[in-house]
């Protein structure tokens, strides 16, 4: 759930004045903010669903995830003088930042409260396809949460993101199938305060014209082949993303993670095998599956896997939809609203894939993610996504 920087005795205070922490936080939250904070009887409380249990002592390892001004995370190795088979040697504890601003901030967007409310909603898949989730404490003016999770282990030295084969692809799109039959077209979600709603989903409320910009910045980078659909798919960011969400709000709607990319997919090993597990459920939507499928088959799978098996793959999601008693949603519909779900990816990527150098001028500046967003695109047909588009 995030790459070790430090380890710290609980007994470390780092050089830091815990005490006069303290005095300046008292009244800010009534959560964790503070390494220091996480003690052994609060782990203890955490820990509750497990049973009742007395920690003698805490070891921790400072991590660091995809956005560490959202939250702080900690692998915790945990020493008992008193506890049940069922409580756990390590665990994740993830607690908000510390900055007050920062903090208020960042909750004003809701993504601590979405967690929560999603790990509720799905827990009948904790210890499977979704962390299990031991405890959670809510400060419910600032509307912070903190949470205590299991432990999916380390990835191996120098692997910056879960491997995924076809196998992995195959389990993770029926995972992804599972809770989107479950919820489907469920309008009370959509009511739901905590879940985001379909236009927002689309590009995160940020502006379209934006991408236009970014699509120069990505045309003129000579590491970019621009062959296949790519370029039909860039011509169209700007304006047209308009027209694209319009076009896209008659897709059946359905809970969705909406930020499935490749590094909130981790590995559980079990006795049947490797499991995928999505982590990071903070953005959650009632908007279209395709979402979803987009981004996990764009940023996710293998370019050489997704060359192969797109449309197989696609194919295998429709099937569980419908296993799931989904009716009245063909695969035809569903490549067209995938196609369609790819651009918008792809222009929600653009957006954040420049800044401005020191002259004035604009150079890209994206990463993993945005690179196999690009590559993807070379692989559809370009007459075909020309007729997609709206």
């Amino acid at each position: 759930m995030g790459e070790m920087v430090s380890e710290v005795d609980s007994g470390d205070e780092l050089g830091v004045d815990v005490n006069r922490i303290r005095c300046e936080t008292f009244g800010m939250s009534t959560i964790p903010i503070r390494r220091e904070e996480i003690t052994p009887e609060w782990l203890e409380r955490m820990l509750a669903s497990a049973g009742a249990c007395v920690i003698s002592s805490l070891r921790f390892e400072l991590m660091t995830g995809n956005n560490p001004l959202l939250s702080q995370l900690f692998r915790v190795r945990v020493e008992y003088s008193k506890r049940t088979s069922e409580h756990p040697d390590v665990v994740i504890v993830k607690i908000p930042p510390y900055d007050e601003t920062v903090r208020i901030k960042e909750a004003g967007y809701g993504p601590y409260v979405a967690e929560l409310g999603s790990y509720r909603l799905l827990e009948s898949y904790y210890g499977g396809s979704i962390a299990r989730m031991y405890g959670a404490e809510e400060d419910h003016n600032e509307r912070t949460t903190c949470f205590v999770f299991e432990d999916l282990g380390v990835l191996p030295a120098g692997q910056k993101y879960a491997k995924v084969d076809i196998g992995i692809a195959r389990s993770t799109l029926e995972f992804m199938a599972t809770f989107h039959a479950r919820f489907w077209r469920d309008e009370a979600l959509g009511e739901s305060e905590w879940v985001k709603d379909d236009d927002w989903a689309f590009l995160f409320n940020q502006d379209p014209a934006d991408s236009a910009i970014g699509w120069s910045v990505i045309k003129d980078d000579e590491r970019f082949d621009k062959t296949g659909g790519l370029v039909v798919a860039g011509e169209y960011l700007g304006a047209g993303l308009v027209k694209l969400r319009d076009a896209m709000r008659s897709r059946p709607l359905t809970l969705t993670h909406n930020d499935f990319h490749q590094g909130n997919i981790l590995l559980r090993e079990t006795s049947d095998g490797t499991q995928p597990v999505i982590i990071d459920w903070q953005m959650p939507a009632y908007s279209g599956g395709t979402n979803d499928l987009a981004k996990f088959m764009m940023t996710a799978v293998p370019f050489e896997i997704l060359a192969e098996h797109e449309s197989e793959l696609v194919a295998h999601y429709v099937d569980r939809l419908i296993a799931g008693g989904v009716t009245g949603y063909s695969f035809d519909e569903c490549w067209r609203d995938y196609r369609r779900a790819q651009v918008g990816t792809f222009g929600n990527y653009a957006i954040s894939c420049y800044e401005t150098s020191p002259d004035g001028g604009l150079i890209e500046s994206s990463g993993d993610s945005t690179h196999a967003v690009i590559k993807a695109l070379t692989l559809a047909d370009p007459a075909e996504l020309k007729e997609f588009l709206p």
